[in-house]
C-alpha cells in the first residue's frame, strides 16, 4: 500500500470499529458465549481469531482466560487492533502462518464473504482445517444471500456520524455476477494525527448457505449448528429471509 493509501484504511478502520465494530460485536458475543458454555473445551483454551479487524474477538476471549492471537491481512487493522490485543501476526487467512492447532478458531464481520469465489473460499476452510484438532471448533459468521438484494442494492447510502468520525457507504448489488460493490468515503481525526479522508472500495460475493456447506466439506469440516443471527435488528426492515448465518463447524475424522 502506498502511504496515502493506508492512512486511508486505517482512517476507515477506526470509523468502522466506532459505527458498526463495536455494534456487531456487542451482539456476536451473545453467540460466542452460548458456544463456549454449551461446547467447553478440553483442553488448553488457544484461540485464533481469523480477519481479527481491530480486535475485539481477542479482547473478548482474553477476557474469558484464554490464551488468544489475532490474524489479519491488513496492517492498519492491527494497528487498530493493538490496544486490545497484544499478540497479532500479520496474515492471509487462505494460508495461516501458524502449525500448533487451536481449540477455538473464529472469523467473524462477514470476513469470508470478502473472497470472491468458492475455490478461495475453500481455500480458506482448508487453512482453517489444518489448525484444528480433534475437539477443535471453527465459528464464522457470513452474511445471508438476500441481504445483499435487499440492503446493498438500496439506493440511499449507509451513513453514520460521530465526534471523531463520519462513515458512508454507498453500496449496488449485481444480480448476475452475485458481487456487491462499495464505495466508502469519510473522514476520521486518527489518534495522534490530523483528520485523514477515507476513500475506499470493497467487494462481497453473496454465497447460498448449500455453497458454504460444499466448501466446508472440500475442507472436511462438517457443521454442528448453523444459526440464523441478526446484529442489527434488521428482519424487522428489510425484504430479506435472513441477515446473517452463523456456524459453528467441527473437523471431519
Amino acid at each position: 500500500m502506498t502511504r496515502n493509501r493506508v492512512e486511508s484504511y486505517g482512517a476507515f478502520a477506526y470509523a468502522y470499529d466506532k459505527a458498526l465494530g463495536q455494534r456487531f460485536f456487542k451482539s456476536v458475543r451473545r453467540l460466542l458465549r452460548e458456544s463456549l458454555d454449551k461446547y467447553p473445551v478440553r483442553g488448553a483454551k488457544t484461540h485464533l481469531d481469523v480477519a481479527c479487524g481491530t480486535g475485539l474477538a481477542v479482547d473478548f476471549f482474553r477476557a474469558e482466560g484464554w490464551r488468544s492471537v489475532g490474524v489479519d491481512a491488513s496492517l492498519p487493522m492491527l494497528q487498530m487492533a493493538r490496544g486490545r490485543a497484544p499478540q497479532l501476526v500479520a496474515g492471509d487467512y487462505r494460508a495461516l502462518p501458524f502449525r500448533a492447532p487451536f481449540a477455538r478458531i473464529t472469523c467473524l464481520y462477514d470476513s469470508l464473504n470478502h473472497l470472491k469465489d468458492r475455490v478461495e473460499l475453500a481455500s480458506a476452510f482448508r487453512s482453517m482445517r489444518r489448525l484444528m484438532g480433534p475437539d477443535s471448533l471453527l465459528l464464522f459468521d457470513m452474511n445471508h444471500p438476500d441481504i445483499y438484494p435487499a440492503v446493498w442494492g438500496m439506493r440511499e447510502p449507509f451513513v453514520a456520524t460521530g465526534r471523531d468520525y463520519h462513515l458512508e457507504i454507498a453500496t449496488t448489488w449485481r444480480k448476475r455476477e452475485g458481487i456487491g460493490h462499495a464505495l466508502v468515503t469519510g473522514w476520521a481525526d486518527l489518534p495522534g494525527s490530523e483528520r485523514v479522508e477515507i476513500h475506499e472500495r470493497h467487494e462481497q460475493r453473496a454465497y447460498r448457505e448449500r455453497e458454504i456447506v460444499e466448501s466446508l466439506t472440500d475442507a472436511n469440516l462438517a457443521p454442528v449448528e448453523i444459526l440464523d443471527f441478526d446484529p442489527y435488528d434488521e428482519s424487522g426492515t428489510v425484504d430479506a429471509e435472513g441477515v446473517k448465518l452463523f456456524f459453528v463447524c467441527r473437523a471431519k475424522s
